[in-house]
């Protein structure tokens, strides 16, 4: 039986683990409730919030950790609104809005919604060989379900943490941040995915409490800690310097994994109850503690070759049965002494960031995102069937020229609608500058889909044309895109082979053309076979890989490019035809 609207109101959500699918087991707390207010008798918003970090640092109860993780970063990213309000984001009523609202942000991400099974989450600079070593190897630990030498995250929880990076990216507009794809892994082990991107959302909204959002941020924080660092024990800086510990990569276990390949499972999970409410003081407090657990003495009788060295010694102490998180929690927030001076305050902290970004400036490398781009959306899905793999419309996205990459595809032509013969073909064809033609090419064992990039409107025409935009492609298997490559030989006569882009005649279409009167691609007989041979300019290989160059035609279709932000064609006025005249 569903509670009354009033009741959603103040019950906080209960916490679901999204990641694993596993049971969140309840715990008794004398200091937090299941519904709101967070925090009773506070006499002022202040006073409140310093009791909510108090409470934070002994612990949450797992059952209410989605309630008090969204609610408190929403507290800290929006001080001007009041406590209820900041309260209520962890109560059932609010879960309602925050599921309608991601159910947009889905629609916007995924334009068609099988992509959504495909979808490859972005690494926001983690790289994508660490993205997988996190999905694969770093939480295995945390699978409740998975033997004792752990095991990849489930596909259902891969699918849930794809869709919440992709939706930082593409709709927060987050290129680098490698904080946050564990940061999303340990919310959504305690948060439905609404939740999860809510919070993201308003960390990244207040990324100068939480997190460093950009590379030069990044690499801000990274000489920050080097300062802190020396500060704190010019000993342990000597040495972690000569390491290469306080370089960007030698602090990537601190900066870019969130302290997930340091501490266990239950210590995590009891920082991320600090960081929603102390945000990036937390994150160098915990780091800065981490000399206390290798005194200076200790440090001289070791022989640590490289930064991996240090951490390793790092993990003997923290994933010890031993270790306790509450002792290391005293050494982060000691309550006086000499060390607890060290400490950076939030505004020196802030301060040293800002100062640091010049150097940041001058040292960080080039950066290139290596995450495969958004898959082209389609219009609708039906009598698509050679574009709707999410795959084949990744790979197109990957190689059409940058302008085109968000659009969508709708069809013009096919084999399977306005039947099979190049009259209708060119009928619907003839008006659009820039199609897609797919070709599911029969090879009697098997098949392939192949086809070609025109930029420049299919019609009959006495000779060749088009430019060097045109590629062939071949989406499956083994997808590769052969793009045109100029040559400035002066051989006139190879030259004006090379050129041939497109051919359209009654009786065929080809793209690229050789000496030998061969083409790239070709079809003919009223689009009941083609053939595929290496072109000049293209440099390619035939198209169907098989050993065959001749091929029977399956279906045949023809896209045009739809702009995503209107709805509208990339080519503009439907009635336009486009003059091939002196081309």
């Amino acid at each position: 039986m569903s509670c009354p609207p009033e009741a959603d109101n103040k019950r906080f959500i209960r916490s679901v683990d999204t990641l694993f699918g596993g049971k969140i087991q309840p715990q008794n707390c004398p200091w937090f409730s299941d519904e709101a207010p967070l925090i009773l008798g506070a006499q002022s918003d202040k006073q409140s919030l310093k009791q909510l970090k108090q409470k934070c640092r002994l612990g949450l109860p797992p059952q209410i950790r989605c309630a008090v993780w969204i609610s408190s970063v929403y507290r800290v990213a929006n001080p001007h609104q009041s406590i209820q309000i900041c309260d209520s984001y962890g109560t059932i009523g609010k879960r309602h809005l925050l599921d309608a609202a991601w159910d947009s942000v889905l629609q916007i991400v995924f334009a068609n919604p099988s992509d959504r099974f495909h979808a490859i989450a972005p690494d926001l600079g983690l790289t994508q060989q660490g993205l997988n070593q996190l999905i694969h190897v770093d939480y295995g630990s945390w699978n409740p379900f998975a033997n004792n030498n752990g095991g990849p995250i489930p596909e259902s929880g891969r699918r849930s943490l794809a869709a919440v990076l992709c939706a930082v990216q593409q709709v927060l507009g987050i290129e680098y941040c490698p904080l946050l794809p564990d940061i999303a892994c340990i919310l959504l082990t305690h948060m439905p995915e609404s939740c999860a991107y809510a919070t993201l959302r308003e960390i990244i909204k207040y990324s100068t409490y939480f997190i460093p959002v950009g590379r030069q941020d990044y690499y801000s924080w990274c000489k920050s800690y080097e300062v802190f660092v020396m500060r704190m024990s010019s000993y342990h800086f000597a040495v972690l310097k000569k390491i290469g510990v306080l370089s960007p990569e030698g602090l990537e276990p601190v900066f870019k994994r969130f302290f997930t390949t340091i501490l266990k499972r239950e210590d995590v999970l009891r920082f991320m109850d600090i960081f929603v409410v102390d945000g990036s003081k937390a994150i160098f407090r915990l780091a800065l503690s981490f000399l206390q657990l290798i005194p200076k003495n200790t440090l001289k009788s070791l022989k640590l070759p490289n930064a991996d060295s240090w951490w390793s010694e790092i993990r003997k102490k923290t994933l010890h049965p031993s270790f306790e998180f509450k002792k290391q929690l005293e050494i982060m927030y000691p309550k006086f002494g000499k060390i607890a001076k060290r400490y950076p305050r939030r505004k020196l902290l802030k301060q040293a960031v800002s100062f640091h970004g010049r150097w940041a400036l001058e040292n960080m490398p080039m950066y290139m995102d290596r995450t495969p781009p958004k898959p082209i959306g389609l219009l609708t899905d039906r009598h698509v069937l050679l574009a709707k793999p999410t795959a084949v419309r990744c790979n197109l996205a990957k190689w059409l020229p940058t302008p085109l990459k968000t659009t969508k595809l709708d069809l013009l032509y096919s084999t399977e609608i306005h039947g099979r013969s190049f009259a209708a073909f060119y009928k619907e064809c003839h008006r659009t500058k820039h199609t897609i033609i797919l070709v599911e090419a029969l090879l009697g064992e098997g098949s392939a889909t192949i086809g070609m990039f025109a930029s420049h409107a299919w019609m009959v025409h006495p000779s060749s044309f088009g430019d060097g935009e045109c590629f062939l492609f071949r989406a499956d298997p083994d997808p590769i895109c052969y793009n045109w490559i100029p040559n400035f030989s002066d051989d006139t006569e190879h030259q004006a082979v090379r050129e041939q882009f497109m051919v359209a005649r009654h009786d065929f279409i080809a793209m690229g053309a050789n000496t030998d009167g061969t083409n790239g691609l070709r079809l003919d007989n009223d689009l009941t076979s083609g053939e595929s041979n290496p072109a000049l300019g293209f440099e390619n290989e035939p198209l169907t890989k098989a050993g065959r160059k001749r091929f029977e035609d399956g279906v045949v279709a023809a896209y045009r490019l739809m702009r995503e932000v209107d709805g509208k064609a990339v080519d503009g006025n439907d009635d336009m035809i486009w003059d091939l005249e002196g081309i």
